[in-house]
């Protein structure tokens, strides 16, 4: 069980994230240290410690961890070798985002979650998240 309102105080810095993000954008973008104090200067030394990377990542984690369940599928590979959900449109290539119904833990069976992971290629098409996991038959969803 997940502790009492954690994912609400997650579902409240989303937002703040977001606006986290654009901060750093214009920091890098448009900060001038000539009209800055010498303790603003300081503070964005600080925040350009932090990288934006981790904000972005958040970010994008949040957005898509609580967006709308859109479709879900298996897959299967298609007429060009790429791999598609099963009746649908929806083909996978490299960088695709999904989520694959796999065990919570990669050697076990006992409880199965959505995973979330990327479609990439090196050879042959893996699940990021699950390299050694069959795409091929494998059920999926994505969000949005």
């Amino acid at each position: 069980m997940l502790r009492k309102g954690m994912i609400e105080r997650f579902r409240k810095a989303a937002p703040i994230i977001r606006e986290l993000v654009d901060d750093l954008a214009w920091i890098q973008n448009e900060f001038n240290p000539e009209n800055a104090t010498e303790e603003e200067r300081t503070y964005v030394k600080h925040l350009l410690s932090l990288g934006s990377n981790c904000f972005d990542e958040s970010d994008w984690r949040f957005k898509r961890m609580f967006a709308a369940i859109g479709r879900k599928g298996r897959l299967i590979r298609n007429s060009v070798g790429r791999f598609e959900m099963e009746g649908t449109d929806i083909e996978f290539t490299c960088g695709s985002g999904c989520e694959v119904y796999a065990p919570y833990f990669s050697d076990e069976e006992e409880w199965m979650t959505w995973l979330p992971t990327s479609i990439e290629y090196s050879g042959d098409y893996y699940f990021t998240a699950r390299p050694d996991m069959k795409l091929e038959g494998a059920l999926v969803r994505i969000k949005g």
